[in-house]
């Protein structure tokens, strides 16, 4: 197992906040503190991580995320070789901004791990999506906002208040609730079960077997039924045609949907029959 190289501060000017891409696997730290806030959130594997004063290290798993405070002494090491997680350093003066903003405490007594909201994994990945390639003052405005965005996030989901650990199961019920929650805002295009499974960092395999056992029916099941109760609200609108409502529920065919309400045992609205 290798050290992994760390340093006591990660923001230089006025930057408020780094997010960082870490794929270096089978690695420890030694005994370390940082100036800012750290956000770890896992992608591949888990991390382990002690902080003083918790007794017991902590497992982070894979849409989770442990926040660790500034000055607080800690290590952390991985013993998979493909390990991957994402590193977000928020400097403190950000933080008291945020947690006036949203005039809370930051929970900050105990380090536990927390299950990562939907809106934090979409602003991780957006923020390791918007590369440098372009060059320019612009470029890297805009890389600063997102990195700022991010920081936001992330303190936002630190102020939650401090829940009981989640049972395996209780987890896995919440994973699904949020997959039926993109499911139903993605209603209006195609999206397929491996761009599900990367939104999620799951494998396609262990997304469909995990839905089916708590759904009662496949991703592709659920998309078809919640396009056609959808597609109903939508026609009961009197300037409603069915091309119209068929696209809003990422449909290219008319007769398709008219088949779907069939299947589930809608009944036709009017403008099928006319």
């Amino acid at each position: 197992m290798k050290h992994y190289p760390t340093t006591h501060s990660h923001l230089s000017g006025d930057r408020v906040a780094d997010v960082r891409e870490i794929s270096v696997g089978n690695y420890r730290t030694q005994p370390h503190e940082h100036d800012e806030y750290m956000f770890l959130l896992p992608r591949t594997g888990q991390l382990i991580i002690n902080v003083e004063p918790n007794a017991a290290p902590l497992w982070v798993a894979p849409m989770s995320f442990v926040m660790v405070p500034p000055r607080r002494l800690h290590d952390t090491r991985a013993y998979q070789a493909d390990q991957e997680h994402i590193a977000v350093y928020v400097a403190s003066d950000f933080v008291g901004y945020c947690e006036r903003k949203a005039q809370g405490a930051l929970s900050c007594t105990q380090i536990s791990t927390r299950s990562a909201p939907l809106p934090l994994l979409k602003a991780v990945r957006l923020a390791t999506e918007t590369g440098s390639r372009e060059g320019g003052d612009l470029a890297i405005y805009r890389k600063e906002l997102t990195a700022r965005m991010v920081a936001a996030t992330c303190v936002e989901a630190g102020l939650m208040v401090e829940r009981a650990p989640l049972s395996a199961a209780q987890a896995r019920r919440e994973l699904v609730n949020d997959i039926q929650t993109y499911l139903d805002s993605t209603l209006d295009r195609s999206v397929g079960l491996d761009r599900i499974a990367y939104e999620f960092s799951l494998s396609r395999r262990t997304l469909t077997r995990m839905f089916r056992e708590e759904v009662g029916n496949s991703i592709v099941e659920y998309q078809s039924r919640q396009r056609v109760r959808r597609a109903a609200v939508l026609l009961q609108a009197p300037d409603m045609t069915v091309v119209a409502a068929a696209a809003a529920v990422g449909l290219d065919s008319p007769s398709y949907l008219a088949r779907l309400f069939k299947k589930y045992g809608e009944a036709l609205p009017r403008s099928f029959k006319l």
